[in-house]
C-alpha cells in the first residue's frame, strides 16, 4: 500500500450507549431516513433504543449489535458522500457487518437482516449452554492459553491488547481459568455482561447455521480491501466472504495480530466509525505509531471530514 494508507475500522457490541446517533439525526436528514428505514425493517424502533434507552434494553445483545451496525453505516455513507474513502476496512467482532457494507458486499438492509439472522441463531444455540465471558487483565495470551488448555471447556475468544484477553466458554471452567489466572500474577479478572460464549467451539453450529441463511446473490467481492480478523488477511471474493462470516462467530477476534499487520501494510491512520472510542483506546496500547480519528460524535465526524476530505492532509493532531 501507498504510504499513510487509511482505514476505517469499525466496533462491536459493548460499544453501545444510549443516545448514540441523536446528533446526526438533528443535523443530518440522511440519519433520520436511515434510522426510518431500519425501523421499518425491523418492525421495531432501533432508533428509540438507541436514541432514549433505556440502557438495559439496548444493551441487550441483538439490540445493540443492530443499533451500532446502523450508527456505523450512517457515518459511513458520511464519510463516503464528502470523498473520504479508506484504503481498507477492518471490524471488530460483530462490527465487521459495518465493515463489509462500507467494502461494498451489500447494501444496508441485507447487512442489518444478516445481523438480525446471526444475533437470533446465537441466541438460541447460547439456550444449549451455561456459557459466558470474562476478561484477564495483566498475562500475555501465551500464558492464558496454557490456562485454558489446561482447564478445558474455555476458549480464548478475543486478544484486545498485548496484556488484556477475553476468554469465552462454559461458566465453571471460565471460573477456574480466572482463579488461576489470578494465582499466576493476573492483574485482575472480571466476568463480561453476556450469557453467550461468542468466539468459542460453542457456537461452531451457530456459524454453520448461519451460512446456510446467507443468499450468496445478495453479496459481492469487496470493492475496497476489507481485513478478517478471524484470519487477518484480506477477503478475496464472494466465496471467502461467506465462510469468514461463517467462521466468525466461533473463532477468536485476533484484534492485536490484526492491527499489527494492518501498521506492517503501511496503515498509518485510522478512524473508528461509530459510537465511541473502544477501539481507539485498545489500539494505542497496542500500536501508538498509528494516528487515530473517531466519529463518535456529529462534531467529531464533520472534523473527520474536514481534515481527511480530498486536498487536505490525512493526520491526526
Amino acid at each position: 500500500m501507498k504510504p499513510n494508507s487509511l482505514g476505517f475500522i469499525y466496533p462491536g457490541q459493548g460499544a453501545q450507549q444510549v443516545g448514540m446517533g441523536a446528533d446526526l439525526c438533528e443535523t443530518h436528514a440522511a440519519a433520520r431516513k436511515r434510522f426510518d428505514q431500519a425501523d421499518n425493517f425491523l418492525g421495531f424502533s432501533i432508533k428509540d433504543c438507541c436514541l432514549k434507552g433505556p440502557r438495559e434494553t439496548l444493551a441487550q445483545d441483538l439490540n445493540a449489535q443492530l443499533g451500532i451496525y446502523t450508527v456505523s453505516t450512517i457515518v459511513t455513507d458520511m464519510l463516503m458522500k464528502a470523498k473520504v474513502v479508506p484504503d481498507i476496512c477492518a471490524g471488530y467482532s460483530s462490527g465487521f457487518y459495518a465493515a463489509a457494507y462500507a467494502s461494498g458486499c451489500f447494501d444496508f438492509l441485507t447487512g442489518l437482516a444478516m445481523v438480525r439472522t446471526a444475533g437470533k441463531i446465537l441466541l438460541k444455540t447460547s439456550q444449549m449452554y451455561d456459557g459466558g465471558m470474562a476478561v484477564i487483565f495483566g498475562l500475555p495470551l501465551e500464558q492464558i492459553q496454557l490456562i485454558t488448555q489446561k482447564v478445558g471447556n474455555v476458549d480464548v475468544a478475543i486478544h484486545n491488547t498485548p496484556r488484556q484477553i477475553v476468554i469465552s466458554g462454559l461458566k465453571p471452567g471460565i471460573d477456574a481459568v480466572m482463579t488461576e489466572a489470578m494465582r499466576s500474577g493476573a492483574l485482575d479478572a472480571d466476568w463480561l455482561p453476556v450469557t453467550t460464549a461468542y468466539h468459542s467451539r460453542f457456537m461452531a453450529d451457530a456459524g454453520k447455521s448461519f451460512m446456510l441463511t446467507i443468499d450468496r446473490n445478495s453479496l459481492q467481492a469487496p470493492k475496497i480491501s476489507l481485513y478478517s480478523y478471524t484470519t487477518t488477511n484480506p477477503v478475496a471474493d464472494r466465496d471467502t466472504l461467506i465462510n469468514v462470516l461463517g467462521m466468525q462467530l466461533s473463532h477468536p477476534v485476533l484484534w492485536v495480530d490484526l492491527i499489527r499487520k494492518l501498521r506492517h501494510n503501511q496503515i498509518d491512520t485510522l478512524v473508528e466509525m461509530g459510537p465511541g472510542t473502544m477501539l481507539s483506546r485498545s489500539i494505542r496500547w497496542i500500536d501508538r505509531h498509528i494516528a487515530m480519528l473517531d466519529t463518535s460524535t456529529a462534531i467529531k465526524t464533520q472534523e473527520v471530514i474536514d481534515s481527511l476530505s480530498p486536498g487536505t492532509v490525512c493526520h491526526a493532531k
